[in-house]
């Protein structure tokens, strides 16, 4: 059956490096679990049954994770280059429905996607998630009919009564079959190719999003997220505090200690958050503000503040770690604390 979902995870992840280096950025854990399993709980949550995948960067680890999943995905893999925005979706044409939306695997909304189907225009086109934003994302701008009449400076439309020039695109929209042709052959840009040649028609919508909208494009970033997640501020599809072996924040727990090897001397200071298989040792002290993945292991005597470790890292002895990201090939630290959510 034709998916009616579009989940993109084949890009390289470069402002997440180092962290990109040895997994794709949708598969990055947010309080231990994938990005994309969030996305897969979004989906499922909005009535979608299904949904195409598309991988390139280390797309072994993306046909893993599809594999092991329960959620129907059908893995669409851009060999030997990339194909971008444009081509992966042409790519996948075969697999996708007449109508479909399209979802970036490593950002974190609650854009309305059956709203986005609805206000797909009867003749084939488009319809993009805006939401407001800084001029770095590039304006999108939308007259007083939903119609989008400025593609960031590549494409205009004579406008129908007052522009909204203050947003920008969130990268999630809908569309259907007809534009696909629009886009040429190997790697595109739909926003370059069809999306462009639509905005003159007047057939690409827009649909307003005031709602969460989080990008997880840098180091910074990414550690401000797991803090906001674990703090309860930032709302997630799939709540990651029922899935852990232990978890607390203030008076809430949940999981149990002893289901761990945690040494009696070991200190956790909630919020922190605990995967299964984890190890900490004596004298350890982790939390506030640390999600510690399955399988990771601390040393005795080490301090862990304000931090993610991922699944199977290793923390030393006596190690002091604060506002750091323990990853799979290495230690990032310097990092600030600017939690905006």
């Amino acid at each position: 059956m034709a998916a009616p979902a579009f989940l993109l995870a084949a890009g390289f992840g470069t402002r997440l490096r180092p962290l990109t280096h040895d997994r794709p950025k949708p598969l990055v854990p947010l309080c231990g679990l994938p990005l994309l399993d969030q996305a897969v709980a979004w989906l499922g949550q909005q009535g979608f049954g299904s949904a195409v995948v598309n991988a390139h960067h280390l797309p072994g680890h993306i046909q893993a994770w599809a594999d092991a999943h329960d959620f129907p995905l059908e893995v669409s893999v851009e060999t030997p280059k990339i194909l971008g925005t444009g081509g992966g979706l042409r790519h996948a044409r075969k697999l996708l429905a007449d109508r479909f939306v399209v979802v970036n695997g490593d950002v974190l909304s609650d854009v309305d996607l059956g709203a986005l189907l609805d206000r797909l225009p009867p003749d084939g086109g488009a319809v993009m998630a805006l939401r407001d934003g800084g001029p770095q994302y590039g304006i999108v701008a939308a007259d007083a009919t939903d119609t989008v009449v400025d593609l960031v400076g590549l494409a205009r439309a004579e406008p129908q009564g007052a522009v909204d020039r203050s947003r920008h695109f969130t990268g999630i929209h809908a569309l259907d079959q007809t534009v696909l042709a629009r886009i040429p052959e190997g790697e595109a840009c739909i926003v370059r190719t069809a999306y462009s040649q639509l905005v003159p028609e007047r057939r690409v919508r827009s649909l307003p999003h005031d709602g969460t909208w989080v990008d997880l494009g840098n180091p910074q970033l990414y550690l401000d997220a797991n803090r906001a997640a674990l703090a309860g501020e930032l709302p997630l599809a799939l709540d990651p505090f029922p899935l852990a072996a232990f978890a607390a924040r203030g008076e809430q727990r949940w999981g149990a200690r002893d289901a761990l090897a945690i040494h009696p001397s070991a200190r956790l200071v909630g919020p922190v958050w605990l995967g299964p298989g984890v190890v900490v040792h004596a004298d350890a002290v982790l939390g506030p503000g640390v999600v510690v993945g399955a399988g990771a292991e601390v040393g005795a005597g080490t301090r862990v503040r304000d931090a993610v470790v991922w699944d199977g890292a290793r923390v030393g002895p006596e190690e002091r770690l604060q506002a750091a990201i323990v990853h799979d090939s290495g230690v990032l630290e310097g990092l600030e604390s600017s939690a905006r959510w």
